[in-house]
């Protein structure tokens, strides 16, 4: 995730990107990290069998991929805080995400082991 956002983060800070769409470049910033961060929880979840553990693999991932981001938006001149705030928005995003994730995964987990499930 941390490479990710630090791609997508000189793409869409970088000045000599100016050709790539918008919109095409929000979308991919916006689902890419869901779908990480819910795959962290998912399998944290599904590995340990605790809800724990999705939310902290997700706020994980999320704390991860936020300082890269703010890290990014100070390289280009931007607040220093922003490495604060994108560390701690990434990590309650990711979180939530992840607890969503270790949910999914417990509720696959009784669907396998639940009656008329194949022995």
């Amino acid at each position: 995730m941390g490479v990710a956002s630090a791609a997508l983060a000189v793409v869409g800070l970088s000045s000599s990107f100016k050709w790539v769409p918008e919109l095409p470049l929000l979308a991919v910033a916006v689902l890419l990290p869901i779908a990480i961060f819910g795959i962290a929880g998912f399998r944290a979840g599904a590995r340990t069998g605790r809800l724990y553990a999705g939310i902290l693999a997700g706020a994980m991932a999320g704390a991860i991929s936020g300082c890269i981001g703010g890290v990014a938006y100070v390289a280009f001149g931007k607040p220093v805080l922003n490495i604060a705030v994108g560390l701690l928005a990434g990590a309650v995003f990711g979180g939530a995400i992840g607890t969503t994730g270790a949910l999914l995964s417990r509720r696959t987990a009784k669907s396998q082991t639940g009656p008329g499930a194949p022995s």
